[in-house]
């Protein structure tokens, strides 16, 4: 793959709409010098549409979840500078936006459009464990957070697509419950089928927020959107459950392939996620 420039966003902040808020704070973009790279723009200046990189990370102020989070913006390379849809990736577990980066997500959605997709951008934030409490709210930064974000950086605001891993891939079958979403793609989603699993996890505040954001409490809400659902089989317990929301929720996809809940088998099932999503654009 060609070398991608990385552009590094300053904590410099505007001011931008967003979907059910009035406001909220956006970082800016410097760019970092490569070879043969132009001289940086000017600080606090919005960088243009013709000079976008194939990777821009930055981080943004979040008034759903209350603190700044990392945002990782991928867009094929060789592709137009102009607004393309987008599909949400969100991370597994206390992890990071970034991990997408070490996958090589750039790469996998690269050669997937010059395999023949329609260009699209996949777009990380961070968001903890994605079920947050009462001074932490991922949804809801994901639902009125991120359409700004996503606007400043000349992207489709409404994301036709989502792909998630371990506690990411629960966030993205919950995501889909929301309407707009064309495809759903989870690997290896952590899923509490009673209240007394969920509260051994010790993740859930109360045993009424476990009830909220189960995806196996809500198969007939998620059955309205096309999912894909990956799991290793070297995951007995795991798997075991995501066959039972395969069935439940009627997903168009499955594969149960060798390998466990590890970066191995995130980084094999991912590119499969993806072109299960291109093929709803």
């Amino acid at each position: 793959m060609n070398t991608a420039r990385t552009v590094r966003m300053s904590r410099r902040s505007v001011l931008v709409a967003g979907v059910g808020l009035g406001a909220g704070l956006l970082a800016g973009c410097q760019q970092q010098p490569g070879p043969g790279a132009q001289p940086d723009p000017v600080v606090g200046a919005k960088t243009s549409t013709s000079d976008i990189p194939p990777v821009v990370t930055g981080r943004n102020l979040s008034a759903g979840r209350y603190r700044e989070v990392d945002i990782v913006i991928i867009r094929p390379e060789g592709v137009p500078p102009e607004p393309i849809p987008v599909c949400i990736a969100l991370h597994g577990g206390w992890g990071a936006a970034k991990v997408f980066l070490d996958y090589g997500v750039p790469q996998m959605l690269t050669q997937i459009v010059r395999d023949g997709s329609p260009p699209f951008a996949v777009v990380a934030v961070e968001g903890g464990n994605w079920i947050g409490n009462k001074d932490d709210d991922p949804q809801r930064m994901l639902n009125e957070d991120l359409p700004g974000w996503l606007a400043y950086h000349d992207l489709a605001t409404t994301p036709f697509s989502v792909v998630g891993f371990g506690e990411g891939g629960s966030a993205a079958l919950n995501q889909g419950r929301s309407p707009g979403f064309q495809a759903v793609a989870a690997i290896s989603p952590t899923l509490f089928p009673t209240w007394d699993a969920a509260q051994r996890a010790k993740m859930f505040v109360d045993q009424a927020q476990w009830e909220r954001v189960e995806p196996l409490r809500h198969t007939m809400e998620l059955g309205k959107t096309p999912i894909g659902l990956w799991c290793g089989a070297d995951d007995p317990e795991r798997l075991d459950l995501t066959k039972q929301l395969a069935q439940r929720a009627k997903a168009v996809k499955t594969a149960f392939d060798p390998g466990g809940h590890d970066d191995a088998y995130f980084r094999r099932a991912i590119p499969e996620a993806l072109k299960f999503v291109a093929g709803y654009l």
